[in-house]
């Protein structure tokens, strides 16, 4: 996977918090704008007043619909399940940088995983024009804004005790 960062690469140019931040959020915002911009041109193409119609028709957009949505709804319940397993893979005595990789590639993981749900929905919405995949693609981003990187959400996830805090918030790992 092109997301995965090794331990050794990662380690020689994580130095500090800002640029684990920097670089998490980069990735992040990357794969939000994979399907954002796609979705806003179709969504666009839809409202305009030409207005694009269905690719399909009768029961066949019906089952479409519900597959497509159950999809979607299962990849963003993915997600979210098992995640306290995968962090307890964390072992406290790694140190920091090494926690923090390890945090970063199953950050990764999900991220991508959210962004195939967006995609779906996103097709979803061009063959269907029904906007009921737009509420699913704004649900998917709301998710997306639950998992956004933040030094708070990274010490809760690890659970990193205060000397740990501290010198996550200084200036060197």
């Amino acid at each position: 996977m092109i997301f995965m960062i090794s331990l050794h690469e990662m380690k020689s140019k994580l130095k500090s918090w800002s640029d684990f931040h920097h670089r998490i959020n980069l990735v992040y915002h990357g794969i939000i704008a994979v399907s954002l911009i796609p979705f806003a041109l179709v969504f666009l193409d839809i409202d305009s007043e030409e207005g694009s119609i269905s690719q399909l028709e009768g029961d066949n957009e019906i089952i479409v619909i519900v597959i497509l949505l159950a999809a979607i709804f299962t990849v963003c319940l993915r997600v979210w399940r098992g995640i306290s397993e995968k962090l307890a893979i964390i072992d406290s005595s790694w140190e920091i940088k090494k926690r923090l990789i390890v945090y970063f590639n199953f950050q990764i993981k999900r991220y991508l995983q959210l962004e195939v749900g967006a995609i779906i929905g996103l097709v979803g919405l061009w063959l269907t024009a029904n906007y009921v995949f737009v509420v699913a693609y704004l649900l998917v981003l709301v998710q997306f804004s639950l998992l956004r990187p933040s030094q708070d959400k990274v010490i809760r996830d690890l659970k990193l005790d205060k000397g740990e805090r501290e010198r996550l918030r200084g200036e060197e790992l």
